[in-house]
């Protein structure tokens, strides 16, 4: 296995990690009954603006990042490993930014239609988010790089 694959499951496994956890706990305050309320505005507002930010982070965001990264290099006609590994892993976590606020908007019990929105872009993002061998050998063979270890 390739030690750019280690690095993004790594990072991929972690944050996941992180997300599951905090769900779970939000899961179980709800179970007992202890709710969260915002600090300010109404739950109607954050939940516009938390599914907001789970589509922009969850979706919007990783789209944008792999069209610039690719943009640049057809027009350099070169890409450095380095700049590649970086975009994976800026993208596993942007990406899962978006499972974050999904997360948020459970926790102050937003209307259904932004919690379902929210929770389906950060679906999104982690689907995108998932360090496939396939997906990265192919993606190495587009850009004519070779792994380094």
């Amino acid at each position: 296995m390739s030690a750019l694959l280690k690095k993004m499951r790594l990072a991929f496994y972690i944050l996941c990690g992180a997300e599951t956890l905090f769900f779970l706990f939000i899961f179980f305050q709800h179970r007992q009954e202890i709710f969260v309320t915002p600090p300010f505005w109404s739950l109607w507002i954050w939940g516009v603006v938390l599914l907001v930010l789970s589509v922009i982070f969850g979706v919007a965001l990783p789209i944008l990042m792999r069209t610039l990264f690719h943009s640049q290099a057809a027009r350099e006609k070169k890409v450095e490993f380095w700049r590649y590994e970086k975009l994976q892993l800026s993208l596993i976590l942007i990406s899962l930014l978006g499972a974050f606020f999904a997360c948020f908007a459970y926790l102050f019990m937003v209307p259904e239609f932004h919690l379902g929105a929210s929770v389906l872009a950060g679906l999104y993002g982690i689907y995108s988010a998932i360090p496939a061998r396939k997906k990265v050998t192919a993606e190495l063979n587009y850009y004519g790089l070779k792994d380094v270890k």
